[in-house]
């Protein structure tokens, strides 16, 4: 099988996507890492939604922490059963809609390679990782981790890209990375 990884997204060219507020003050940020589990276990995870005139509920909002759908985190867990989800619900009070969505503690990977280019500010601008790294990867979604990493950036194996282009997503890209392997010494 072709180990070919993808970089998840949410597309931000979707207009009227769900933004909650208040996300940045309640979730921390070692949750990402798996640290402090047991707080994240007692944190009420209930989010108010920026109002929108025609809300759309895509499947991943990414900022300013990542929250997934109910029907990806489905997906995700049919492939990694042992993924970490807690709920998180997004309530729309103007139309008194309630929208699960999921805070997931991902696996994490230092798979950037040196050659990832970063602009002035600190901002990914060109992706690269290191092929050996995925290549023994067991876990289908990762997070890559680097010190110059100021985003997240969430990688996916094909099988999973496949499974998700299979599927009616909303607001979700994906853009296949750029592999790099570490050149034979002679």
């Amino acid at each position: 099988m072709r180990n070919d990884w993808f970089q998840l997204s949410q597309d931000m060219r979707v207009r009227g996507a769900l933004e909650p507020r208040g996300v940045k003050e309640a979730i921390r940020p070692e949750w990402l890492k798996g640290e402090d589990l047991r707080e994240l276990e007692r944190a009420n995870l209930h989010f108010a939604l920026q109002p929108s005139h025609q809300p759309v509920a895509v499947d991943l909002i990414e900022r300013p922490y990542p929250l997934w759908s109910d029907p990806l985190k489905q997906l995700l867990q049919t492939f990694a059963p042992r993924l970490i989800f807690r709920l998180a619900g997004l309530m729309d009070a103007e139309r008194e809609q309630l929208y699960p969505y999921w805070f997931l503690v991902p696996p994490q990977l230092a798979c950037l390679n040196e050659d990832s280019q970063f602009d002035s500010s600190g901002r990914l601008t060109r992706l690269k990782v290191d092929a050996d790294c995925l290549q023994t990867c067991i876990w289908p979604i990762v997070q890559a981790v680097d010190n110059r990493l100021h985003e997240n950036v969430f990688l996916i194996n094909l099988a999973l890209a496949e499974a998700i282009l299979r599927r009616d997503f909303t607001g979700l890209c994906m853009q296949r990375v750029e592999m790099t392997t570490a050149e034979p010494m002679v």
